[in-house]
Order: C-alpha cells, then sequence, then structure tokens
C-alpha cells in the first residue's frame, strides 16, 4: 500500500512506498532567507528524497491548479496529467494509457481501458492507493504526492 500524509507542521509530505519512507519538501524550502518559509507555505513544487542515496533529489512533482494538473519528473522521466471538464484525469505511463476515475467521496479508480490497475482514497490532507501491480509502485508513490499536493491547493485556494 502507499501512503501519502502531509506533515503541515513540518512542512513535509511523508510517502510510504512498500517498506521505504519517503519525504517531499517544497522547493523554496531550500533557499536562504526569511522568505522562503512564506514562499515554501504555499508551494505546489515538491522536492522528493528518498532514503538511499540521503539528500538527494530523486525526483520533482508539481501541480498546476490552473489546468489540475499535476507533473512529475523523475531523472529523464516527465509524466503529466490531463483534466477534462466533468470528465476523468488521464495520465501516460510506460506507453500506457490510465484514466483516472474520482467520486465525490474521494474514492478513485486507475484504469487501464475498463480494468481497474488500482484503488485509492483521498483523505484529510492524505492520500492512499491500493490493489497496484508491483511495476507501477514508484510511479503511483509519486503520483499520491501529487494528489495531496492538490489537496493543499484546493485547501489554501479553493
Amino acid at each position: 500500500m502507499i501512503q501519502a500524509t502531509a506533515r503541515v507542521l513540518k512542512n513535509e509530505i511523508e510517502i510510504h512506498v512498500g517498506g521505504e519512507l519517503w519525504t517531499a519538501r517544497p522547493v523554496e524550502a531550500t533557499q536562504e532567507g526569511l522568505g522562503r518559509r512564506i514562499a515554501a507555505l504555499f508551494s505546489t513544487d515538491y522536492h522528493v528524497l528518498r532514503p538511499a542515496p540521503p539528500d538527494e533529489v530523486y525526483a520533482t512533482v508539481s501541480y498546476r491548479a490552473k489546468a489540475d494538473e499535476i507533473r512529475i519528473q523523475a531523472g529523464e522521466d516527465h509524466w503529466r496529467t490531463q483534466s477534462s471538464a466533468f470528465g476523468p484525469m488521464l495520465v501516460e505511463y510506460g506507453g500506457i494509457r490510465y484514466t483516472i476515475n474520482e467520486r465525490l467521496t474521494g474514492r478513485f479508480a486507475i484504469l487501464n481501458g475498463t480494468q481497474p490497475v488500482a484503488l485509492g482514497q483521498l483523505g484529510f490532507r492524505s492520500c492512499a492507493i491500493r490493489d497496484y501491480p508491483p511495476e507501477l509502485e514508484i510511479f503511483l508513490g509519486l503520483l499520491s504526492l501529487g494528489y495531496v499536493i492538490r489537496t493543499l491547493t484546493w485547501e489554501m485556494f479553493g
């Protein structure tokens, strides 16, 4: 199971992916000065740090509210979701186009065609994803972070 949870007082998001604990911090948190703390509170761009190697940015995950778009960059790989008015969110990973159907209850399903490949649940500043194939674990861990950033953004500006 993947579990991403915002730790607002620490200004970070913890992501449990399999047996690993990842940490995501606002990009602005790495900058010098007092202004960085204020900017970090409203950040929609996060650096992901994995346990090995420590303190090295593994990926960057961003949320763009205007387009309702989650962007993920891990090394040379880039992915982004595409939203449509009153329709599902789409994302392409590994040459396969996935559909993310969301419900008002916070539950969502990630589908390959009509077959569910993962199930998710949004909570208060959290996102859980379960019942997924192992080859999607890292990607879905990053996507869960995107959903938490999206929820935080809606909380602040919605």
